[in-house]
């Protein structure tokens, strides 16, 4: 599958909803892996959904699956199809010059079928923040309220803020549907 961009999967006024609600959720916590040479990388996270587990937050899973459901329907329209079950999601936050928290991974290249989603949740944003997306080497630029729908066995990479975003966080959501 080639990597697709979706603009205007949510609304500007649900997304200051949702921003607001997600951010101010309490269970986020700092997720700490350790990389061959990357020594531990640190981002805040809010898990929703773990691969065969049931949600830990089942509120912001049935809202990602239905934006999964809605970005499904937005790509019938282009004759694309994508599955619909979410398999895992979850909310990083990302604050500028944080430049450890993003690495270049795939998500799972155990099946080919599995596909990943990327939502942009700031509701303000603006490009000289940067803050864009890379899937296989290609920058896809942080639009409020797109998708980039790509392969979960393509390679990709955030890019944290490189200035003052005035007290937005960079908030994705990122989802797995199989």
């Amino acid at each position: 599958m080639k990597t697709v961009l979706v603009d205007n999967v949510i609304s500007e006024k649900e997304l200051f909803y949702m921003y607001s609600e997600i951010i101010g959720t309490p269970s986020w916590r700092i997720n700490a892996e350790s990389g061959s040479q990357k020594g531990f990388l640190h981002q805040p996270m809010l898990m929703v959904k773990k691969n065969g587990i049931p949600a830990e937050n089942y509120p912001l899973f049935l809202w990602g699956q239905s934006v999964v459901y809605r970005i499904a329907k937005l790509l019938e329209q282009k004759n694309i199809g994508i599955p619909t079950t979410v398999n895992r999601m979850w909310f990083n936050s990302t604050n500028h010059g944080k430049k450890t928290q993003h690495w270049l991974h795939s998500d799972d290249d155990s099946d080919p079928t599995f596909k990943s989603i990327l939502l942009f949740l700031t509701p303000i944003w603006q490009p000289d923040w940067r803050g864009s997306f890379y899937v296989d080497g290609e920058e896809i630029k942080f639009k409020p309220g797109s998708a980039v729908i790509f392969d979960s066995r393509e390679y990709h990479q955030g890019e944290s803020p490189v200035s003052e975003t005035y007290n937005w966080q960079r908030l994705t959501c990122n989802i797995i549907t199989n």
